[in-house]
């Protein structure tokens, strides 16, 4: 049987023209012909009468996007394959938001300037927007309320699989440091009717808290970790370390040395790079360099920096999840 992989050089072909793979996704999404194809599918002419485009363009990107395995097609009509419609709002898993952020304007110019931080080791977002990208979240809202609503999305998962993973019987307390609007501090909550819990966040994200069904139990605090933190048996952050350098991180978690006895635990929710990593750890590690100059980090590279802050890395304890569980302690 003749063998139908590609060849090297077509692989090549392929990978060097992926830019076109993310606009044509991110066209689809912004156009409305995804949420044009949620319930139904459609001919090319209702479909670009309804969005207001133009029909013979429309066709090629569909047929593009076939090739995806986007969209699939049956004499003249397209519809959403099962991959596509994970590209709807508000369904499980969805990437929509996800599609937003890497497409747009501001993430995909900083990633094209991606040789910026390989000459400098510097935040290519700060270099091309003139700014950081927290900063950039401060003074432009609808951006901040898509990426913290993205981060939200993208925690249901790990939200699940946290309180599994990790026994939180012997806890009174528990504050989840730069927790977002609060998903993953509901799951632990809910899970645990013993535990109270403190919402730490900036004033503009902690507003946007979905804690309403464990309010008896919990108190939105804004603040900035740089700071200070709140006192609590149990400091969680997840996903937060990997959006730092070395010396901004220190600064975080020698505040959390500052609040914690020799009973607190400290738990740093991360991907850890150990072995041979999976391509969306990779890519985790590469956009955080782009966007805050910072990266994610092997365990060696953890134990490293928590004694620096003075703290000990306890144990690292897997989820079904990429991430893991960091416990330090004093």
């Amino acid at each position: 049987m003749q063998d139908q992989s590609p060849s090297p050089l077509m692989q090549l072909r392929q990978l060097v023209a992926g830019f076109a793979n993310t606009n044509v996704i991110y066209t689809l999404v912004k156009s409305g012909v995804i949420e044009q194809l949620r319930d139904d599918s459609m001919t090319v002419d209702k479909l670009a009468n309804e969005c207001g485009l133009h029909a013979d363009v429309l066709n090629r990107v569909l047929r593009y996007a076939t090739g995806l395995g986007i969209v699939s097609s049956n004499a003249d009509q397209f519809s959403l394959t099962e991959a596509g419609r994970f590209l709807l709002k508000n369904v499980p898993g969805s990437m929509y938001g996800g599609v937003m952020l890497m497409g747009g304007g501001p993430w995909r110019k900083s990633w094209d300037n991606l040789v910026l931080s390989l000459k400098t080791g510097e935040s290519a977002f700060a270099q091309t927007m003139g700014t950081s990208f927290f900063e950039y979240l401060e003074v432009n809202p609808d951006h901040a309320k898509m990426f913290n609503d993205w981060m939200t999305a993208n925690s249901a998962a790990s939200a699940r699989m946290i309180p599994d993973a990790y026994d939180f019987t012997p806890y009174k307390t528990i504050c989840d440091i730069a927790g977002g609007q609060g998903l993953l501090l509901k799951s632990i909550l809910l899970a645990n009717p013993h535990l109270h819990g403190i919402l730490y966040d900036m004033g503009k994200v902690v507003e946007d808290h979905i804690l309403d069904e464990v309010a008896e139990r919990v108190t939105a605090v804004s603040g900035d970790f740089f700071k200070s933190v709140p006192r609590a048996d149990i400091l969680m952050m997840k996903h937060i370390i990997h959006d730092w350098n070395d010396d901004r991180a220190l600064q975080i978690l020698q505040n959390c040395k500052k609040v914690m006895d020799n009973d607190t635990k400290l738990l740093i929710i991360e991907r850890v790079l150990d072995g041979e990593a999976d391509m969306g750890s990779l890519f985790l590690d590469l956009h955080m360099q782009v966007m805050n100059g910072s990266k994610e980090r092997s365990a060696a590279e953890y134990e490293v920096l928590l004694e620096k802050a003075g703290l000990k890395l306890n144990r690292i304890i897997p989820t079904p999840s990429p991430a893991k569980i960091i416990e330090a302690i004093r």
